[in-house]
């Protein structure tokens, strides 16, 4: 009998137990305050530089590095919003500036390749015997870059002095990568081209168009679009498709990659989303104007910008539009995420002078009375307070009546308070709002009287 007791205390204990971390094991876990962009966005700020941006802002921490069509390279510290320097380097320089990791390299008309050190100083140029047609990126010791005759070369980023020179069959267009110890570009041969760090051919990858944007390498796999209407995935190790998509235009820009999904943008105006791993078209979007500008991922959402004054952001996970801006002037670069502000630029040719935009999260709080002022002592009053550009807000409502300042209602997730105004005066009522990281008040003036006066 007594053993019988002793079973069922212990099985109704474990039932208990059982029950407490079942509860703990399934209650909804708080949202985690949104990262990245977050519309709707006001001005912050802007820098002001003379002359023509050639195509992108390039970011290395929270410097930023663009170049002009009159010849100068810029540095600007992003996050003080400041100019740090400004080098005359050539009267028509042809690309945007590429960031290494200790130089910074550009080329004019010419064909002539600038290496500058992060201060601005030139450290050596070299002349290209041929024109340069890709862009130029830093690989370990050495700088690549492709040209018009179908030659990729490689030089040192010490001294300038030529490596060595791979000949395609055509020009290259393709920025080269560097990946597990092998360089990869697209030629307008229609080939994909994986080289050794010495130059030395490994394999091709045949498709049907030219391959003008920067190849993406993730692990063993390879995407890229081409001008054949179609976006690829391949073994690297087996050369092999893994898939193909059909798209509606030729696709000249880089891919970039959230999670498990694949972004790019293609020449009929659409941005596309595909499943990484699967490759079948998740969603696509119509965007203002055609681009020629990188995309850029901040948090859970892509931010596009074209040739148009619109800029435009969409949800990664579905696709649907979540805010925009209209800069009233043609884009004239790629945007660009410093956290908190999204940043591109924008050119005026009467002034020849460019601008950085600063854009940073609107924040408002707005109050409003259910009556107008004045009321009688003793009628309801209902103060609700709105809000821009938080993330489930906490509202804190205060009455002051001279220099004293009572809290009427704490903390909490109701934005409204009624109000039985208990005797005659002139008051302000108020709101505080916050959340994890943003925090705004609003107030207005509200008089009391009695009740013959209001007649």
């Amino acid at each position: 009998m007594c053993l019988a007791s002793n079973m069922k205390k212990i099985i109704l204990l474990f039932l208990v137990f059982f029950l407490l971390g079942s509860c703990s094991v399934f209650r909804t876990k708080a949202p985690s305050y949104p990262s990245g962009v977050f519309f709707p966005l006001v001005k912050a700020g802007e820098i002001v530089y003379p002359g023509r941006i050639i195509d992108h802002i390039e970011r290395d921490g929270d410097k930023l590095y663009l170049s002009t069509q009159n010849g100068n390279v810029y540095c600007f510290d992003g996050a003080e919003r400041q100019m740090l320097w400004e080098a005359k380097v050539s009267e028509d320089l042809m690309s945007p500036p590429s960031v290494g990791t200790e130089n910074i390299y550009v080329y004019d008309r010419s064909s002539t390749l600038y290496c500058l050190n992060k201060k601005g100083n030139l450290l050596w140029k070299i002349d290209v015997e041929e024109g340069i047609t890709s862009g130029i990126v830093e690989l370990n010791t050495a700088v690549c870059f492709g040209t018009e005759k179908g030659n990729l070369y490689a030089f040192d980023t010490v001294n300038g002095k030529e490596l060595w020179r791979f000949q395609a069959e055509g020009a290259i267009h393709s920025t080269p990568v560097f990946a597990d110890n092998k360089i990869f570009f697209g030629c307008d041969d229609h080939n994909l081209y994986i080289l050794s760090w010495e130059g030395h051919l490994i394999g091709k990858i045949k498709v049907k168009g030219k391959i003008r944007g920067t190849p993406l390498i993730e692990k063993n796999l390879v995407y890229f679009g081409s001008d054949d209407h179609h976006f690829y995935c391949f073994s690297i190790q087996k050369r092999k498709k893994r898939w193909k998509v059909k798209t509606g235009g030729k696709i000249f820009t880089s891919p970039v990659v959230s999670g498990k999904r694949i972004l790019f943008l293609c020449w009929n105006n659409v941005v596309y989303c595909l499943h990484k791993k699967k490759g079948h078209i998740l969603w696509w979007q119509m965007i203002p104007s055609r681009s020629l500008y990188r995309l850029e991922v901040s948090g859970d959402r892509v931010v596009v910008s074209s040739l148009s004054p619109v800029l435009v952001s969409f949800d990664l996970e579905t696709g649907e539009s979540v805010g925009g801006f209209d800069a009233k002037q043609e884009l004239k670069s790629n945007p660009v995420w410093l956290d908190p502000y999204l940043l591109f630029s924008l050119y005026d040719d009467q002034k020849d002078s460019g601008r950085i935009l600063f854009l940073k999260k609107r924040v408002r709080v707005s109050l409003k009375a259910s009556k107008q002022s004045p009321q009688k002592v003793g009628e309801e009053v209902k103060f609700t307070a709105s809000v821009i550009g938080f993330f489930m807000p906490k509202y804190e409502f205060y009455l002051k009546e001279g220099e004293e300042e009572v809290v009427v209602q704490e903390s909490s997730e109701n934005n409204s308070w009624a109000w039985f105004p208990e005797k005659t005066g002139d008051y302000i009522v108020g709101v505080r709002v916050f959340d994890e990281e943003e925090n705004a008040s609003a107030e207005i003036p509200f008089s009391v009287q009695e009740s013959q006066k209001l007649k």
